[in-house]
């Protein structure tokens, strides 16, 4: 038996009308990310015409790269959850210099790039963990330098001790030592999470930090946009600035990946 032709209309009409809801949500959501997306270009611009007045504006340096930390944070979430932020107690005494190191399970995976994913392009995901713990952390020892053949002439002198000592991180802090341990703690284990290779495919943080790579060089292409449609990047147009759509990983690797072949060379930085 056919349903009443009212009720058939009223299900169509539920189902139209939540389509449409949830496609409104979609673009609202991804004008958001575009958004975001062009202010941290604006920013990291801000911040390389800075680079040519070094020690001119510190606090307009400081406040800036607190800027880029937090735009960054909202924008490079995985999975859209958010870091809660680190709760401090009240300092107590004189401060302190803690300091730890992680060592890096190299042996285990041997050909997994663990600087790079610590460091992100041009440094900015070791920048953030800063920002976020309070704590500096360093990549140190054998196999942290870019220039391995740097790094074999300045083994063994003053200075370069550690090149002498397994790749790991240095994480340190000067605070009360109250305070200094919820910090170090906290970097170390943000750290470890970075040192757990995921499946391939599966690898936010990559996705992230390629993402991040083609905003930085200009280079990004908005994966929601039709391909030969002016400013598409894609048959089409390039896009002024940036733009981040509402695709899933794979369409943003897919699209940003001819772009960002010819900058590879650049994507890791190495202390």
């Amino acid at each position: 038996m056919q349903p009443p032709a009212s009720c058939s209309s009223s299900s169509s009409s539920s189902s139209s009308t939540s389509a449409s809801a949830a496609a409104a949500a979609a673009a609202a959501a991804a004008a958001n990310t575009q958004s975001v997306a062009d202010y941290l270009a604006q920013l990291l611009k801000d911040k390389k015409q800075l680079a040519a007045l070094p020690n001119v504006f510190h606090h307009v340096e400081r406040l800036l790269d607190e800027e880029i930390g937090k735009v960054r944070g909202n924008l490079f979430q995985i999975n859209g959850t958010e870091k809660k932020p680190m709760v401090l107690p009240d300092a107590v005494g004189a401060a302190v210099n803690l300091s730890e190191k992680v060592y890096v399970p190299v042996k285990e995976f041997p050909d997994f790039n663990f600087v790079g994913r610590i460091l992100g392009p041009r440094g900015m995901t070791a920048k953030q963990l800063e920002q976020e713990t309070g704590c500096k952390i360093m990549v140190r020892g054998r196999g942290s330098m870019r220039d391995k053949k740097k790094e074999e002439q300045n083994r063994g002198k003053p200075n370069w001790e550690h090149l002498n000592d397994e790749l790991h991180v240095l994480i340190t802090v000067e605070d009360t030592e109250n305070r200094a341990k919820v910090k170090l703690q906290r970097a170390v284990d943000e750290i470890r999470k970075l040192l757990v290779p995921a499946a391939d495919g599966e690898d936010e943080l990559k996705k992230r930090q390629l993402m991040e790579l083609a905003i930085i060089n200009g280079t990004y292409r908005d994966p929601s946009a039709k391909l030969g449609q002016p400013g598409s990047g894609v048959g089409g147009g390039v896009v002024s600035g940036v733009g981040v759509g509402g695709g899933k990983g794979a369409d943003l690797l897919s699209i940003c990946k001819p772009q960002l072949l010819l900058t590879t060379t650049h994507f890791y930085s190495f202390a």
